[in-house]
């Protein structure tokens, strides 16, 4: 089975508990911290995905750095996680609770990118914008790439929208190279 499939299994398990508890808030950002926390530690992230490592030795390590931040529940989800021997999988985990939750709630997370910086108000704009068009609230990330020339391009899913000069002098370059 891919490890796609078996990370949505356990996001959507544990997307059922946090539900069937009343804790969804809760659990989204016990994920978040779990995520957080392991993108930030290099050793963390070696232990989770090390099969010479015991899962008692895991599962404690996990204990003594999270119990004080996130709930009882989310330690016995990561705990069976452990025992499974999936916590190599804490990354694709947390992306698929994200993307049920975000289901959930009518998120749309897009990616911006712009030659120059966006200002605040534009941002607005654009995310009021697309959010309308697509029924649901925008979260988006913005970053800069000069390359771009001017424009932005935007990704909202798997569609790219290119509206980008670099993309502009492309298609006139092959529209005259075929006239």
């Amino acid at each position: 089975m891919s490890t796609l499939k078996i990370s949505r299994r356990y996001a959507k398990a544990l997307l059922s508990v946090a539900v069937d508890k009343n804790i969804l808030e809760a659990v989204t950002r016990d994920v978040e911290t779990l995520r957080s926390t392991a993108e930030a530690s290099r050793d963390l992230r070696s232990m989770l995905r090390s099969p010479v490592i015991e899962s008692r030795v895991k599962k404690a390590v996990l204990q003594e750095a999270l119990a004080s931040t996130v709930t009882p529940e989310m330690l016995e989800f990561f705990n069976l996680v452990i025992d499974k021997g999936r916590g190599d999988l804490w990354r694709e985990i947390s992306g698929q609770f994200r993307s049920l939750v975000d289901g959930i709630e009518k998120i749309e997370r897009i990616e911006v990118t712009s030659a120059v910086e966006i200002e605040a108000s534009q941002r607005s704009a654009l995310e009021t914008s697309i959010g309308k068009k697509l029924g649901k609230k925008v979260v988006a990330s913005y970053r800069v790439d000069p390359a771009i020339m001017g424009g932005a391009v935007i990704r909202i899913g798997d569609q790219i929208q290119d509206g980008s000069l670099r993309h502009q002098l492309h298609v006139l370059k092959h529209k005259l190279a075929s006239a």
